[in-house]
């Protein structure tokens, strides 16, 4: 089943190596820390081959990552849709293959291309189908929380962006996936913090905007929420999708740009555990799916 292929993709990637995957993305955030900025807060500048481009194993890792975003790309639905399991376990199957063929995975490439493992570890979350394991996905695997929290709050996402890896859209993934699998267990209500009119509507009007992948009328729900004097009087998630929206739509570079930190440093007041992570990961709001085409916007391939 899919939690067998999640722990199968961990065996493949070896304790050892799963650990020094955390040990890799957490080093991004510590070894990268440079002059601080003129307010004296720390600055994290963008981690040393983050793209995977100058290891023994970079061709195998450019394939990876060609994969990923094939998928999330060409899939039907656009991104606020779930991608069909097959496809994706197909992805997974034919990325892991990439790595093994060229020993990618053994004890001596240990240090490299971290943010791959992850995201290899990321599409087998992908497919779980178990409620109690779809639920706390994060809370469970603390080897994969660490590097998410680092990839969410601490390294500028224009970075991540710049290295080609897809990582927010396969975190609109896992987001799908949690709520196809969870369905009717849950109080979606007050998971989306649906508490007042004024969110109710906004969330009804953007869900049908992204179900029809029309930004059009995600954009003039986001504008006529943001409109409203009592606007997140709902809870966190509405406002933070509503930035979301705001950057997705932008079409100035400066302004996306200044939109996404905005987002960034509203991310790091909203999540501070994995359990944060997990709960936003939960909500049915388009989220994460608007975060992946602010972010990706920035991407060169």
């Amino acid at each position: 089943g899919a939690q067998g292929q999640v722990a199968r993709t961990s065996a493949l990637l070896k304790v050892e190596d799963v650990e020094s995957m955390k040990a890799v993305c957490l080093a991004f955030a510590l070894s990268a820390l440079v002059a601080a900025q003129p307010d004296g807060t720390p600055q994290i500048a963008i981690p040393d081959d983050l793209a995977c481009q100058k290891g023994a194993h970079a061709a195998a890792w450019a394939s990876v990552k060609q994969r990923v975003r094939k998928m999330l790309e060409e899939s039907s639905g656009g991104m606020f849709n779930k991608i069909p399991g097959p496809v994706i376990k197909s992805t997974l199957d034919a990325a892991i293959a990439d790595v093994q063929a060229v020993g990618g995975f053994e004890p001596s490439s240990r240090e490299e291309c971290g943010v791959g493992k992850l995201t290899i570890q990321m599409l087998s979350v992908c497919l779980l189908e178990d409620p109690a394991a779809v639920a706390q996905t994060l809370s469970e695997l603390n080897v994969m929380a660490a590097p998410l929290m680092t990839f969410l709050l601490d390294i500028p996402w224009v970075a991540t962006a710049l290295s080609g890896w897809p990582l927010f859209g396969i975190l609109a993934q896992v987001s799908l996936n949690k709520v196809a699998v969870l369905g009717g267990m849950l109080n979606n209500a007050g998971i989306d913090g649906l508490a007042d009119e004024v969110s109710k509507t906004y969330f009804a009007e953007i869900t049908a905007g992204a179900q029809t992948n029309n930004l059009g009328d995600v954009a003039v729900a986001t504008y006529r929420y943001l409109e409203s004097p009592n606007q997140g009087e709902g809870g966190v998630i509405g406002p933070l999708t509503a930035l979301a929206a705001q950057a997705a739509v932008q079409s100035n570079v400066q302004q996306r740009l200044s939109l996404l930190q905005g987002l960034q440093q509203a991310m790091r007041s909203a999540v501070k555990s994995p359990a944060d992570y997990d709960f936003l990961l939960t909500s049915r709001w388009p989220l994460w799916s608007l975060m992946h085409i602010s972010v990706d916007a920035f991407t060169q391939e």
